[in-house]
């Protein structure tokens, strides 16, 4: 697998990482304080990085299901994201 690919996926697993980890202490307030925006930032940054370097790899299936991937996290968890980010602001 060609290095730009494998930091694709690197950036997808570190995007799910983040997800889990907003995921599991969503109820902890020091974490809405401290650590929700910069959780986030990772959310929504790390695919779109992720699909600009699978987009940069060689041409193959693992190209495509690095960028799909991304794609579908990004899409996913943004709509996701973006809600939980307008709702911290609301209360």
């Amino acid at each position: 697998m060609q290095k730009l690919t494998k930091l694709s996926y690197l950036f997808l697993f570190i995007a799910v990482t983040a997800a889990v980890i907003e995921s599991s202490f969503i109820t902890s307030h020091f974490f809405y304080y401290h650590y929700f925006k910069p959780i986030l930032l990772i959310e929504i940054i790390s695919p779109i990085i992720g699909i600009i370097l699978g987009s940069f790899g060689k041409s193959g299936k693992r190209k495509q299901i690095a960028i799909i991937l991304n794609s579908l996290f990004f899409f996913i968890f943004f709509i996701f994201s973006i809600a939980k980010f307008m709702d911290y602001f609301i209360r």
